[in-house]
Parts: C-alpha cells; structure tokens; sequence
C-alpha cells in the first residue's frame, strides 16, 4: 500500500500486457483507475530513485482525483 497527499492507494496488475488497476478510497468513494505507466509500477513501491519514485506516487494520486471527478 502507498500514500500520497494523505490517499491511501494500491496499484494492481491489470488484465492485459502493460495495463494497471489503482485502487483507492477518496473522500469517501471507492476509486479503480487504470494506467498504462509502467514506471508508476515500477517506482511506486521501490524508493532507490527518489525522484522517480515521488512520480510514481503523483502520477496515481493524479488518476485517482481525475477518475473521482468524472
């Protein structure tokens, strides 16, 4: 599990070659999100590139905001 800006998160693989689920409670509503970035997965849970790895966390953290607002 991950958190970012206080959003607890986990990300999944997906059903397809390349294709991630992101799973999450946001203000009170359960998110899915799908991404397609590889370096999210690779990143999120592997903090050797710090750079690298605060853009895993954004870049879920931002999915799941867009997926709320839809």
């Amino acid at each position: 599990m991950a958190k970012f800006r206080n959003v607890n998160f986990t990300m999944e693989i997906g059903n397809g070659y390349g294709q991630y689920v992101i799973k999450a409670t946001y203000k009170g509503k359960e998110i899915v999100a799908h991404t397609t970035d590889s370096e999210a997965w690779d990143y999120l849970n592997d903090d050797s590139d710090k750079e690298k790895h605060l853009e895993a966390l954004r870049h879920c953290y931002y999915k799941i905001v867009e997926e709320y607002n839809r």
